[in-house]
């Protein structure tokens, strides 16, 4: 096994795990603020009046994103869920208790032709995407899955900025090299660019955070393993609050970042 291939194992090890961990922060995070619902219903309006009959939700998490798009479109489709946490999955389960045509799988994102076989119409990434090493094996067997006019739509996690629209932990933490996930915005493009038959439109989405929203943020596990790895979760948390205290001193006021893709399949 060369190198790369066992840092991509790892890492996906180590999601997993973070993920496990984070699925019930996750559902506190998003009833306090609605993040990840807000993601997905802009992804839906962007795409509107378009009405899928079949939808992929790659990385699903704990069915936030998968209930949105059976609210947000008119007529509900049928729903493919896949997310690699088992934890996830139990609240997502859970989440759309009741709800026709919704199906979930336990898997790996980067390894859909394995689970999927017919066509969909639209295939959705919820703040998933970033999450992937090998995302580029994944947005090939996404578009090969892909029905002509159909879309692939992306939310991805820009950053934090100030009011100029300059990098937050650049600018109070200079020293500091951080990079949530292992993909970045750019080579997510150059990766669509490369598909033929595709055409992308891009869009941005920025929005003012107080400091307890950084913090909430922040200290969900699978967030705060990006900034200390190594530490045990329950150590993490005094030193994210650190983080977040000397960020919003040096940085007001705080905006976060997302940045929103819609590839439509001619």
């Amino acid at each position: 096994m060369d190198k790369e291939k066992d840092f991509n194992k790892r890492f996906k090890l180590a999601v997993e795990r973070n993920f496990d961990q984070s699925a019930g922060i996750y559902d506190t995070f998003e009833e306090k603020y609605h993040l990840f619902e807000t993601l997905t219903k802009k992804l839906c309006e962007l795409n509107a009046p378009f009405a899928p009959k079949r939808v992929l939700d790659v990385g699903c998490g704990t069915g936030i994103s998968t209930l949105c798009i059976h609210k947000s479109l008119k007529k509900p489709p049928i729903i493919y869920a896949i997310d690699i946490s088992e934890a996830m999955l139990i609240k997502a389960r859970e989440r759309l208790t009741g709800k026709k045509g919704i199906y979930f799988v336990r898997g790996d994102a980067e390894k859909l032709s394995i689970y999927f076989h017919e066509a969909f119409d639209a295939v959705f990434y919820t703040a998933s995407i970033f999450l992937l090493p090998n995302f580029r094996e994944s947005i090939d067997q996404a578009c090969k899955l892909i029905l002509p006019g159909g879309v692939l739509a992306i939310s991805f996690y820009d950053g934090l900025f100030n009011a100029r629209g300059r990098d937050a932990f650049a600018l109070a933490f200079p020293d500091l090299k951080y990079q949530y996930g292992t993909v970045t915005y750019a080579d997510l493009m150059k990766c669509l660019a490369a598909k033929k038959g595709f055409r992308t439109a891009q869009f941005d989405y920025r929005f003012e955070i107080s400091k307890e929203y950084l913090f909430d943020f922040l200290s969900i596990p699978a967030q705060s393993a990006g900034f200390f790895p190594k530490v045990p979760y329950i150590e993490r948390i005094p030193m994210i609050r650190d983080l977040c205290d000397k960020l919003t001193e040096k940085v007001r006021p705080l905006f976060m970042g997302w940045k929103f893709v819609v590839s439509r399949k001619a």
